[in-house]
């Protein structure tokens, strides 16, 4: 049986890193068609406006980065570093960004994601070049 950790890295490497799949078909694999991704404040987003934005963040990655480090998990739980690094394409620096990441799972399946620092995920996505 593969790990909940070698799923989510095996999403991220999928995703961003060797393009395998398309991006609804990544999703798909790893996160509930019930998902709650919990964005800034009270926004949340379903699983279809997650391929939405990840589909716009894989076709506009040029030359950025993604790491999945610093893995922790307890029971349904499974806490992660994300790393992004980019090139802000508005100002043309480069966007380095970290957050705690948890996914909560139903078996092998994302229900549920939060992000340590809220605010993080607009930087997150800002470094891939996506203004939300």
């Amino acid at each position: 049986m593969t790990s909940r950790r070698e799923l989510i890295t095996d999403y991220f490497r999928r995703q961003y890193e060797t393009k395998e799949g398309t991006t609804a078909e990544n999703v798909n694999g790893l996160f509930s068609e019930d998902l709650v991704f919990h964005l800034t404040g009270d926004t949340v987003m379903g699983r279809d406006e997650l391929i939405t934005l990840c589909d716009l963040m894989r076709r506009l990655r040029h030359g950025q980065s993604t790491l999945v480090t610093r893995f922790q998990e307890d029971d349904e739980n499974v806490s992660f570093v994300l790393y992004i690094v980019g090139t802000d394409p508005t100002t043309g620096h480069e966007v380095s960004v970290s957050t705690r990441t948890e996914y909560r799972f139903l078996d092998d399946q994302v229900i549920e994601v939060w992000q340590e620092d809220p605010a993080a995920v607009e930087n997150a996505v800002r470094a891939a070049g996506v203004r939300l």
